[in-house]
């Protein structure tokens, strides 16, 4: 994974020091310095204040999706046939992409009652 190179670029590209995200995010230069020279994995609690605080996903820091907000899986991550889809998947996950939330807990709940039959 590249967390550390990850948070070091969302730092840069926002024009902060690490010493003015230290003080932002309440963590110590010297912690942001770790994890950015990938010394140091950061913490769950460090993870999602990094992303509440660039408002990104913790899938774009720790290098799972990409800058459109596109989640990628390492074919190497997953389980035995799940890291391939079929073009009927695909073209079902496409679709879902366009719902809005409350259609898309619609869709999930219609799949949690085909699954409990």
């Amino acid at each position: 994974m590249d967390i550390g190179k990850n948070l070091k670029a969302l730092r840069k590209e926002n024009g902060l020091t690490q010493k003015e995200l230290a003080e932002r995010l309440k963590i110590g230069q010297a912690t942001i310095a770790c994890y950015e020279n990938g010394q140091r994995e950061p913490n769950i609690t460090s993870l999602i204040a990094y992303a509440d605080y660039f408002e990104c996903t913790l899938d774009f820091i720790v290098g799972r999706a990409d800058d459109f907000g596109n989640v990628v899986i390492k074919a190497e991550n997953t389980k035995r046939g799940l890291g391939t889809l079929t073009d009927e998947e695909a073209v079902f996950i496409k679709k879902f992409k366009e719902l809005n939330g409350e259609d898309k807990n619609k869709v999930n709940g219609y799949i949690d009652g085909l699954k409990s039959r």
